[in-house]
């Protein structure tokens, strides 16, 4: 699909495909918004339309909006307040069947640096420690450093979730966890 990086689209045609009712769209739509990242390109005007399809049922969807929200989720005040509105779907997505979107969403999650939705931030990065994906609990570990940064206060709490994951069995949790710890 070289296609995407090849060419340009016309953003209002671009917002067409995002708001339209089917799956396939959508997915065109946001393999064009990743394209215009690859490209250097700021794509963060597209924020409020993405947001409206976190929600969305299928995969591949979710993936290329996880990647997008944790790009532009920081961007500026108005892309928080609009990432704020997604924090159910998040939370929802932290039980999904798949690893990679229970991952992902803390990822995103844990990207939003802003303190109103830390202690959400702690209980979501709390489940994801104890999760039977190694992946997810790896994710977990990743996420610690990133809300000590925002709320140092959470630094107890924290080091309890250090702890737990400095004695996992998995190489790659236990890397990630050392690497938090450090920080």
């Amino acid at each position: 699909e070289s296609h995407f990086l090849e060419e340009t689209m016309n953003p209002g045609r671009v917002r067409q495909y995002l708001n339209a009712p089917k799956e396939m769209d959508k997915a065109t739509g946001m393999k064009w918004l990743l394209a215009m990242m690859s490209k250097g390109r700021d794509a963060s005007e597209f924020f409020p339309d993405v947001v409206k399809i976190v929600v969305c049922k299928s995969v591949e969807v979710k993936k290329m909006v996880y990647m997008y929200l944790t790009r532009y989720a920081d961007h500026d005040a108005t892309c928080r307040e609009l990432a704020l509105l997604s924090i159910n779907s998040f939370q929802k997505d932290l039980a999904a069947s798949n690893q990679l979107v229970r991952a992902m969403a803390l990822r995103v999650m844990s990207t939003m640096r802003v303190p109103e939705i830390i202690q959400i931030q702690l209980l979501a990065v709390k489940k994801c420690a104890s999760d039977s994906s190694p992946y997810v609990r790896k994710c977990a570990a990743n996420a610690i450093p990133k809300i000590f940064s925002v709320d140092r206060e959470q630094e107890e709490p924290l080091c309890q979730i250090i702890g737990k994951l400095l004695k996992d069995a998995s190489c790659m949790v236990l890397g990630s966890a050392v690497a938090a710890f450090n920080e």
